[in-house]
């Protein structure tokens, strides 16, 4: 892989969804190996933003054992009874 190719994905991840980046990073990851010294610098440095850009795109597992923080806990939502549903 040449420095155009890497180019070319960085270009195209700003504005892929997160599996096309999951595969430019498999990509780029594969072609290190027969990459020269100046091009395998860059394609590290294109890893990183890579990475970095696919874990902005996905949503984090939340821990349903903590409480949920409100901003106004003092106001309260009163549950209808079930003969005002009526």
């Amino acid at each position: 892989m040449n420095v155009e190719a890497l180019q070319i994905i960085e270009l195209d991840a700003a504005r892929a969804p997160a599996p096309m980046v999951d595969h430019y990073i498999q990509l780029v990851r594969n072609s290190l190996a027969e990459c020269t010294a100046d091009t395998a610098e860059y394609a590290n440095a294109l890893l990183l933003k890579l990475e970095h850009l696919a874990s902005h795109q996905r949503a984090h597992a939340i821990d349903s054992s903590q409480t949920q923080v409100y901003l106004a806990p003092w106001l309260t939502i009163p549950s209808p009874s079930l003969r005002d549903a009526a």
